[in-house]
């Protein structure tokens, strides 16, 4: 038996023999797609001047073979849009939406460069689920008319129709998530990630992409680690893990997934012959450390407000937690230089590994910046080599986002990481100016940061947890 989660079709680039049991009928269907849609194929000289005996050989087959297969709701909707589920595939790797929607808003329309690479994401399996869940079938609608709207101005949908669409896919989400037997099955993630995206497109701040993300961390958290098992699942996961993250750290929440049982599942997801993937070794050491970064910058802020209040061992702990991430990143840097020097040819070449190399890289240069400015606030003696460290990374996120306009979908992903690149070197002069204060920071010159980075800030009653 084949895994129903691989089925789908030739048109969208899936295994035929993974959609039938019949051979017969996938050519029907290969024959019939090509016929409607028009699509175009090489032939041999010997093909394109058929002899009349070959012809009526044809004919008698076609005869034997009946009636071409109707088209399936999603082929249709291929046809009418010309958009293929792999081609938004480049749009699960955001990670700041409110960034991320204000760059796809902007002039000239960069989603189509950002398109042109496709990549593994849970994109690849909407065809074979496409027709079981109404949720995610009206969230794919929803999102397609509006990727076909950005891609085709001359012939976009009305905001009608659109916001029409939208309504109806939250209405088909919220029914799905409130009934019990569907409200933990991949096809309802899978939806509200589609919405995210959605939102990327069609709001030109993003905000309410941060909705669907706090959802779909609610929704991961309550199916909880067990159930991702599947390909599909760890495509979801793997794509909402660093929104979530990066929700948390603005929002001054604990991430849920700094635990050791999503470890596991983070663990499980690593395939070992893959180099600079999401799922590389590299790409789940860093996946593994980001959770991580949010609860230390909430416990830094907080120690940083109260710090008349406390007493020495409690900014111990939190100092040596820094100490510990920090040296964790700068070790991933060095393997990842090393793997840069050792990496094939072949793959330097490649426009997806190239755009992945960068991913990793942007990802890192963001967790070293933010980790070495929360130890600069909090140890004086190392003050100054910190905050070096902090501006010439920063430097370096904006050297290395300077010279990717040849690569649209890296530069948006580094367009994302930007921002606390700039926060960084538009607050230098905040800790350039108590380096030799032998003391913690005062709150404002940390909060001076934070707000920069657009994070929320400890006020010291509401959001404190008494153990730090």
């Amino acid at each position: 038996m084949t895994d129903p989660r691989q089925r789908g079709f030739e048109f969208v680039m899936q295994d035929p023999k993974e959609r039938f049991s019949n051979e017969t009928r996938t050519k029907i269907r290969k024959q019939a797609m090509r016929g409607r849609v028009g699509a175009k194929r090489h032939r041999s000289d010997s093909s394109s001047s058929p002899s009349p005996t070959n012809e009526g050989g044809c004919r008698k087959r076609e005869s034997d073979l009946g009636h071409p297969m109707p088209l399936s709701g999603l082929e249709l909707l291929i046809r009418d849009r010309g958009i293929d589920p792999l081609d938004l595939s480049a749009l699960a790797s955001i990670h700041i939406g409110t960034i991320a929607a204000r760059v796809l808003a902007s002039e000239p329309n960069p989603l189509p460069g950002v398109l042109l690479c496709r990549q593994r994401s849970y994109f690849s399996y909407i065809p074979s689920h496409f027709g079981h869940t109404v949720a995610l079938d009206d969230a794919f609608r929803c999102l397609i008319t509006v990727a076909h709207s950005k891609l085709v101005p001359s012939h976009r949908s009305s905001d009608e129709t659109i916001l029409s669409n939208y309504s109806k896919a939250l209405q088909s989400l919220q029914s799905a998530v409130s009934d019990r037997k569907t409200r933990y099955s991949t096809e309802v993630l899978c939806a509200t990630a589609i919405l995210s995206v959605f939102e990327l497109l069609n709001s030109p701040n993003g905000k309410p992409w941060s909705q669907h993300i706090v959802g779909a961390a609610r929704l991961i958290q309550l199916r909880g680690p067990s159930r991702f098992t599947s390909e599909f699942d760890k495509s979801l996961f793997i794509s909402l893990t660093y929104p979530i993250c990066a929700q948390s750290l603005l929002n001054d929440e604990y991430c849920f997934l700094d635990d050791p049982t999503w470890n596991e599942v983070m663990k499980a997801i690593h395939i070992p012959s893959e180099t600079f993937s999401d799922r590389s070794e590299l790409g789940i050491e860093l996946m593994m450390l980001k959770p991580k970064v949010s609860g230390l910058a909430k416990r830094t802020n907080h120690a940083v407000l109260m710090q008349d209040t406390l007493q020495p061992e409690d900014f111990e702990g939190i100092i040596v937690d820094l100490h510990a991430a920090r040296s964790t990143m700068v070790n991933w840097r060095r393997k990842f230089n090393t793997a840069l020097i050792h990496a094939h040819e072949h793959s330097r070449e490649d426009p997806l590994d190239f755009s992945k190399r960068y991913e990793l890289l942007g990802i890192s240069l963001v967790v070293h910046i933010i980790l070495s400015r929360l130890l600069c606030s909090m140890v004086p003696n190392e003050r100054g080599i910190l905050e070096e460290e902090v501006q010439n990374l920063a430097l370096e996120l904006r050297t290395i986002q300077g010279s990717l306009e040849h690569n649209r979908r890296a530069e948006l992903f580094f367009n994302q990481k930007a921002k606390i690149g700039e926060a960084a070197i538009a607050t230098h002069k905040y800790f350039q100016e108590v380096v030799n204060s032998g003391r913690i920071v005062e709150p404002w010159r940390l909060e001076k940061f934070f707000d920069a980075l657009g994070r929320k800030n400890c006020d010291g009653e509401t959001c404190c947890d008494p153990n730090l």
